[in-house]
């Protein structure tokens, strides 16, 4: 259960550590209560006391790496590797750090690295097979990609009874498929395939926690129900999805949150005070599965799966009568163990049923009810490195979400206004920063386009200073295949026009859903061509452009803080756990 903060406190300070071996045990514990930055110090300890020991710098890499510090992370997980060769671990670590820097062969040399010296290294073998950059060098490029992992997770398959015989190491993989999804395909047979994989081992190795579990007879009981996620705290996925823990209604529902994340911040905090009984569980899978298991659930939701930490692992077992997935990541689990995905039924297609093996129950609106992003005092754009005699074009997007079919838009809008400035937002990490740029260059070389400093890459920001940018930009271009979830809803609460193309499938049609709740339609694009002449209206006439930010900030009351999702999902989830569907 969740540790009060004197116990915390009590396990995080014991007597200062005088070796390197302490120093570990003192880290591996601080990682377990989900204190990151602490456990990075405990193991930069051990590796100053020690700093031959390979195994120390790969400990180090990996707390790192789990705090997202990519580019500090990848030296030191290279230092590890060269000073112990032989640890096959420490070249998965690796590899999992070079996908994020956009080094996706090297991370498939890595991998291979390792299963030379450890055949039989599952983790090794999933990674390897399944590595996708996070930025692509254009659609050649992510077409090459898909293919590939198609024919490595045939292989996977291939080799399935090699690796039932030795099912446990399935423990271990983590590998999330995060990236498929932003390659704007059906991904629904490749994610099913990949659950399916997985879900075999994990029969084999844990069998018990795939066996059914007979719903409670007695009816009249609040329904338990369990959130599952290592971002239920200051996060997008906190944001989003925080309104359904708060306001279920506690006569008809008892409520168990597991923080996989541990409770790093005052939003993680509120959210555990809203819950009945709220449970810090950083570990391995299956000490988690286990945990959630044993709370007896009627209802357990993945808000996030592909995103939190061991979720495809999670998904492959049960661990209550019935299980959901929601959109924090919008992409089927592809896993026969999940039985139904909330969606949100104002941003899916007419043939959404189609794209999920889950069965689908669909909430109108946003899907919860999420709060106002707060209005934020007009910034100046010198603060920001930003021209004032320039229109700008802002594209808030994390890069990996820009799909290289979006680029041709933005040359097109670079094209046929000499005064556009496109605005990006930096990476994860400088080598996919690097990727992005290096993509847009070679696309405007042939196109013609001299560079005069029309592209603006920012580094990432607070979050108060990434919506001053939006209050000085023009227009949002939103982009193909993936659209903007939160950052639109931070744009619109700054009454910044957004121009959008939807796309096939609901993640590339959240902003044209939003833009219709506020009923400013005209900032939907039917195809490129009309998207490139919206985006240069409302960057052009600045009349018109205040007039719609001013439709737009009328209509939020109708978009954000609305009761409606949550009086929808509390239907639903009677329904379900009452066996009706």
């Amino acid at each position: 259960m969740l540790p009060t903060d004197s116990v915390v406190a009590a396990e995080a300070q014991p007597p200062a550590p005088t070796t390197a071996e302490e120093w570990v045990l003192l880290g591996q514990r601080q990682s377990e209560l989900g204190q990151g930055e602490q456990a990075i110090s405990s193991f930069r300890r051990a590796v100053e006391l020690e700093p031959a020991v390979g195994l120390h710098w790969g400990r180090l890499g990996k707390a790192l790496a789990a705090k997202r510090r990519y580019d500090a992370a990848e030296p030191v997980l290279q230092r590890a590797c060269a000073l112990d060769p032989n640890q096959s671990v420490l070249h998965v670590a690796l590899a999992e750090v070079l996908v994020q820097e956009n080094k996706a062969d090297a991370a498939i040399e890595a991998c291979q690295r390792a299963l030379a010296l450890d055949p039989d290294n599952i983790a090794a073998a999933v990674t390897e097979a399944l590595i996708l950059p996070p930025v692509y060098g254009g659609t050649a490029d992510l077409e090459m990609w898909r293919n590939r992992f198609a024919e490595a997770l045939g292989r996977l398959h291939a080799r399935k009874s090699h690796w039932l015989a030795r099912p446990h190491g399935v423990l271990r993989v983590d590998m999330a498929n995060f990236y498929l999804a932003y390659q704007g395909e059906d991904d629904r047979a490749l994610q099913s395939s990949y659950s399916d994989f997985l879900a075999a081992l994990l029969g084999a190795a844990v069998p018990e926690l795939q066996a059914p579990i007979k719903p409670r007879s007695d009816r009249s009981a609040k329904i338990r129900i369990g959130f599952l996620s290592s971002n239920l705290r200051a996060s997008t996925i906190g944001d989003y999805f925080g309104s359904w823990l708060t306001d279920l209604p506690r006569d008809r529902f008892q409520l168990c949150t597991l923080f996989m994340g541990g409770i790093p911040d005052p939003h993680a905090k509120a959210l555990a005070q809203a819950s009945d009984e709220p449970v810090s569980v950083v570990g391995p899978a299956e000490e988690v599965a286990r945990t959630a298991k044993s709370l007896a659930l009627d209802i357990l939701v993945f808000p996030d799966v592909g995103m939190t930490n061991n979720s495809s692992l999670l998904v492959n077992l049960r661990l209550a009568p019935v299980q959901c997935a929601a959109w924090g990541h919008p992409v089927t689990t592809g896993s026969r163990f999940i039985d139904y995905f909330l969606s949100c039924g104002d941003m899916e297609p007419a043939d959404a049923a189609t794209h999920y093996r889950e069965e689908l129950v669909l909430l109108p609106g946003l899907g919860t009810r999420y709060p106002r992003p707060p209005r934020v005092e007009q910034a100046e754009r010198d603060r920001f490195g930003l021209p004032r005699d320039k229109r700008i074009y802002l594209c808030p997007q994390l890069l990996h979400k820009i799909h290289p079919d979006t680029d041709a838009l933005f040359l097109e809008v670079l094209a046929r206004d000499a005064d556009a400035v496109l605005v990006f937002f930096a990476g994860m990490t400088s080598g996919q920063r690097q990727a992005f740029v290096d993509r847009l260059a070679a696309g405007m070389k042939l196109r013609g386009l001299p560079p005069r400093q029309q592209i603006k890459v920012l580094p990432l920001l607070s979050q108060r200073d990434f919506r001053q940018v939006m209050s000085v930009s023009d227009v949002m271009l939103d982009t193909l295949h993936w659209s903007g979830g939160s950052s639109s809803l931070d744009a619109l609460a700054s009454g910044l026009p957004i121009v959008t193309l939807p796309g096939r499938f609901m993640r590339g049609r959240q902003s044209a859903a939003m833009l219709r709740i506020l009923g400013v339609e005209e900032l939907i694009a039917r195809d490129a061509e009309e998207y490139v002449e919206i985006a240069l209206r409302v960057a052009r006439d600045r009349v018109y452009r205040e007039a719609l930010s001013s439709r737009i900030r009328d209509g939020l009351p109708r978009l954000v803080d609305r009761s409606e999702p949550i009086e929808a999902l509390v239907n639903a989830l009677e329904r379900i756990a009452g066996g009706e569907g």
